[in-house]
């Protein structure tokens, strides 16, 4: 203690020695301060946090070893104040089920960070941060901190508690969560280090540790010594160095007697990626056509601009004129923003159409059911797409609205319009992708796969109605290596798994006829039947509607199952009377529609019949989504007790196609990462949903980005 007290003495002796030479360097605090990676997946020096946060929308995956513990993980940075990070972490020397091929025990952590001070001249950043707060705890750590430019040397000192006060946190299930709220006032210590900025691609860091090695997990297992720990320097140096602007690599010598290093991947959360993407090909109409459009009538005209836009490659098109306006309503198929495929049609529109049509009615279908309805003036339609005015300006002499009706109404008291006209599309569709499965943290493997590939086939027999079949074949399966058992002998509505994943048969995982219909007042509906995944067939309902502009909205939904035959395809289990059914209550909302942060609660009665609450908080920003979600359930109708008292939660990232591809084409592609597998607030698979999970085609979102119609 006392050796402890005098090294902590002497560093912030030469901290204080060296400000006055550091403060003669200008303003540095401004541009020079970075939120380098540490050995974990935290911004920090190597093992200390910093006050640092990574930059709003930006991410970090990360591979990091220091002996005994190997770390893989990431961190994402929001509006430039908070910081979430988490991390599996290997452990080399303790092995988690002898006698089994999981190897090394592997352990969750996830922590946060909020920077409470902002730096400026004067005063350093003040951040403060737990980590670890859920489960065993075995890094639990809370921290007070604050970082401070000086030339180019940035310091940090802080204080922690938790491991970060050498206590040893690993405790048992829950420790995190007891930890993070126990008294504040418990045992803490000093931290702190410096990292030198060589230049803007190399650093050289150095820290005063507070953690009690030989205390942590790793080094012990409760009472048990699992690794002696001879070192007496609290003290690890490390070197930092930008391969490229977006690989990070990081090499220490820790406590003078262990080698650690480390590999980031550091990249902003944006929609245009690796290959810039290429502008459409312009649209240029022959005279032929514009003659055409010159002499037709308005149903001939009507046909006339809906052949050109389907032949431009949009889907579910149809339109209508009178004697000045058009009516016309597509599917965005083409591009990643609805505002740049407002630019898109109109400026197809523009070229073809004759100059009595004064008034475009742009509507943005999903399915069946307009979502966005454009009337603006084609005088303003050119003039805004020749900079004459901006955005604000545009709206003034526009209206974007919430589904058809209002614009519908106004269009329909000009000049008596031809009939709909619709073009036909194809009505069959295929494709065959590649799908993983993984089981995880099973004591058989850390990891366990099974690789698929998924036919998908889709028919549209009538309007508003898509039969979809899916087709799984196996390529390889871990699954049949699985150590799992169902947990309940009435209700085990997931934890049977295996009985449907362990087999590497070709099974189908869909056969379902979906039909969509609008009802009054603007409300979405959606009905199923059929074969919705692997386990379940039956019945679904939903029905959706938004209000104020997509700000938020609310429905129901409900589903009526029956499990299905694990071994045949068209069979259903030999229990006629056993009915699963779901009843919920939908709301979404924007709650901060600027930033993209959203959420949602599912209220109602889950798949085995528990009742409960699933709650979304995520954001949704530059066409990326990451977000993360809990359910609480009353888990009194179990019997086991692994499924009695449990919740469920995970994380889940959804990123656009477009960071692949040379154009902005619409799609994504969704992973998440889940808790343990509980039959507790389980859900059913359908064939699509109305409750949304994103906000990019409400009329609030073109609104903000309207200045992507420019950009077709």
């Amino acid at each position: 203690m006392l050796l402890n007290k005098i090294i902590i003495i002497i560093t912030i002796t030469l901290i204080l020695l060296l400000i006055p030479g550091l403060l003669k360097t200008s303003q540095a605090w401004e541009s020079n301060s970075q939120a380098l990676g540490s050995l974990q997946s935290y911004t920090g020096i190597l093992q200390m946090p910093t006050a640092r946060v990574k930059k709003d929308w930006t991410l970090r995956l990360k591979f990091g070893d220091a002996d005994p513990w190997s770390y893989y993980g990431g961190a994402i940075g929001i509006f430039d104040i908070f910081e979430f990070h988490g991390q599996f972490t290997r452990t080399d020397t303790i092995i988690a089920f002898p006698g089994y091929d999981y190897g090394a025990t592997k352990d969750r952590s996830a922590g946060m960070r909020a920077v409470l001070i902002k730096e400026n001249e004067f005063f350093p950043q003040i951040s403060a941060g737990f980590y670890d707060a859920i489960g065993n705890g075995f890094l639990s750590s809370r921290y007070l901190t604050a970082s401070k430019m000086f030339g180019n040397f940035d310091v940090t000192i802080g204080l922690g508690q938790g491991i970060l006060a050498g206590e040893y946190t690993a405790s048992g299930a829950d420790t995190g969560e007891t930890f993070l709220t126990s008294d504040p006032f418990r045992t803490t210590k000093l931290f702190g280090g410096i990292e030198w900025h060589l230049n803007p691609d190399l650093t050289l860091s150095a820290e005063y540790s507070s953690i009690d090695r030989a205390n942590m997990y790793g080094y012990r297992r409760g009472g048990t010594i699992l690794k002696d720990d001879d070192s007496s320097i609290p003290f690890n140096i490390g070197i930092k160095y930008k391969l490229t602007d977006n690989i990070h690599a990081t090499a220490a010598l820790l406590r003078g007697d262990t080698i650690a290093g480390s590999i980031d991947f550091e990249f902003p959360l944006k929609s245009e990626g690796m290959l810039a993407w290429e502008k459409a090909k312009p649209f240029s109409p022959g005279e032929k056509l514009k003659w055409d459009a010159q002499a037709s009538d308005n149903e001939r005209l009507s046909a006339l601009i809906a052949e050109q836009v389907k032949n431009q490659g949009f889907i579910n098109v149809s339109a209508s004129c009178n004697d000045d306006s058009l009516w016309i309503e597509y599917e965005n198929n083409l591009h990643l923003s609805d505002a740049r495929s407002l630019g898109h049609v109109a400026t197809i529109c523009d070229q073809v159409l004759p100059s009595r049509i004064t008034k475009f009615y742009l509507n943005i279908k999903q399915g069946i059911t307009v979502i966005q309805s454009l009337k603006t003036s084609r005088s303003a339609f050119k003039s805004f797409m020749g900079s004459n005015l901006d955005k604000e300006g545009f709206l003034t002499f526009s209206d974007l609205n919430l589904y058809k009706e209002e614009n519908w109404k106004l269009f329909q008291q000009d000049s008596s319009p031809s009939k709909m006209l619709y073009e036909p599309d194809n009505r069959f569709s295929f494709s065959i992708n590649p799908k993983i499965r993984t089981f995880l943290n099973n004591k058989t493997g850390f990891f366990k796969h099974k690789g698929l590939l998924r036919v998908k086939a889709a028919y549209r027999p009538w309007y508003g109605g898509n039969l979809l079949g899916e087709l799984e074949y196996t390529l390889f399966n871990q699954y049949d290596d699985v150590d799992f058992f169902a947990q309940e002998k009435e209700n085990a509505v997931r934890t049977d798994l295996l009985d449907y994943e362990a087999e590497s048969n070709i099974r189908i995982s869909m056969l379902a006829l979906e039909q969509k219909v609008n009802l009054p007042l603007s409300v979405q509906g959606r009905f199923s039947a059929g074969i919705f995944e692997s386990a379940y067939a039956g019945f679904g309902a939903e029905v959706f509607r938004y209000f104020n502009n997509g700000l938020w909205g609310a429905g129901f939904e409900s589903e009526l199952v029956r499990k299905r035959d694990p071994n045949n395809n068209f069979q259903l289990r030999d229990d006629p009377d056993k009915w699963y059914s779901t009843a919920f209550f939908n709301l979404y909302a924007q709650i901060l529609p600027s930033q993209g942060i959203e959420a949602g609660l599912t209220l109602g009665r889950f798949l085995a019949g528990d009742t409960g609450f699933q709650i979304d908080l995520r954001r949704s920003f530059k066409y990326f989504t990451i977000g993360a979600w809990y359910s609480r359930t009353n888990t009194d109708i179990f019997t086991s007790s692994k499924n009695r008292g449990a919740d469920q939660k995970g994380v889940y990232i959804s990123f656009p196609f477009s960071i692949f591809q040379s154009n902005d084409k619409p799609g994504h592609f969704n992973y998440a990462i889940t808790g343990f597998t509980n039959d507790t607030a389980a859900k059913v698979r359908q064939p699509d949903h109305l409750y949304p999970m994103a906000p990019w085609s409400t009329p609030n979102h073109t609104k903000a980005t309207l200045n992507d119609m420019r950009k077709y």
